[in-house]
């Protein structure tokens, strides 16, 4: 297992929930002589000048390098430009999303289809940056309705899965409850099951954030929409506590001996689940032992009583 921290959505935010680690579906391929263009649609054309037809793959592998190249890349000097920086790199990605799904959309039955979609969706806004720094994903909602009508008993949509359960959008719950009700592959469904609880949980703590600021509502409904933020706060939040813990549970016990990246899916779907009922607000915080900025070693516990502010962060 590579670490026992998943990196989840963008580059510049880490899952602190992570039951397993897995690579990243689509290969980031090397490509010589590269070519950039606007569109993909493009690329057929320009083969056809120098005499040859380019194919899907060529085209995807074009786009993959362009996906990958930010422009204006400069060193970062403050948290002013490492934003900008950020936004720029979520606007730059859902532009290649969109082409990726033209790809997609002209050459549905070639097996680069699904490359192309899984990338398009790649990015997930797991912070969530708000909408008027990151822009809309205009590539989304497309990408996501042809993965569910074309590509939804695939064997290689566990990274896929595993990659959106850190995300808070109405597709990314639609895609894991149709991969879960019918993708025959059982490492796809444990992957699937597992990453559905979680991204019910995750979700359920940012209703409850968005709930109590209202700063973060707004920035949701702007990302999200105003409808679909309604709907989450009619939500029965007890029963989407038992969902979640159903979820956990019953997986466990139908897809417990299939191995996924750090263990069993018995092993992981326990632990989450364990993590589930105690790592919650209103509840006792477990002992944590750790060293302190001055190099003294410290218990949690010695500070009962008194008010903590406990900081978990990594340098990305």
């Amino acid at each position: 297992m590579r670490s026992e921290w998943w990196a989840g959505g963008s580059e510049q935010a880490i899952g602190l929930y992570c039951w397993f680690s897995g690579g990243i579906a689509v290969t980031r391929g090397l490509l010589v002589g590269v070519f950039l263009v606007s569109h993909p649609s493009l690329l057929p054309a320009i083969g056809n000048a120098q005499g040859k037809q380019v194919s899907p793959a060529e085209q995807i592998a074009v786009l993959k390098v362009e996906y990958d190249r930010v422009p204006g890349g400069r060193a970062i000097a403050s948290d002013a430009e490492r934003l900008e920086y950020i936004g720029r790199v979520y606007r730059h990605h859902q532009a290649v999303g969109e082409k990726l799904v033209a790809l997609a959309e002209a050459h549905p039955r070639d097996p680069v289809a699904l490359d192309a979609l899984t990338l398009a969706v790649w990015q997930v806004n797991t912070t969530p940056w708000p909408v008027d720094m990151v822009g809309e994903d205009a590539a989304r909602p497309r990408a996501f309705a042809i993965i569910e009508r074309d590509h939804i008993q695939s064997d290689k949509l566990g990274p896929l899965c595993q990659r959106v359960s850190y995300g808070f959008c109405r597709e990314y719950e639609a895609f894991l409850r149709a991969v879960v009700a019918k993708n025959p592959n059982r490492q796809v469904q444990a992957t699937a099951r597992l990453s559905l609880a979680q991204f019910l949980c995750n979700r359920m703590y940012r209703v409850d954030l968005c709930k109590e600021m209202p700063e973060l509502a707004d920035e949701f409904v702007a990302l999200y929409g105003k409808e679909y933020y309604a709907e989450l706060k009619r939500q029965d939040r007890d029963a989407v506590e038992r969902e979640i813990e159903s979820r956990f549970e019953t997986t466990a016990k139908e897809l417990g001996d299939v191995r996924l990246a750090g263990g069993t899916v018995a092993e992981l779907a326990t632990v989450q689940l364990n993590h589930f009922r105690t790592l919650q607000v209103g509840k006792e915080a477990p002992e944590i032992e750790g060293i302190d900025q001055q190099g003294a070693k410290f218990k949690l516990s010695a500070y009962r009583g008194k008010a903590v502010l406990l900081d978990f962060w990594s340098y990305v």
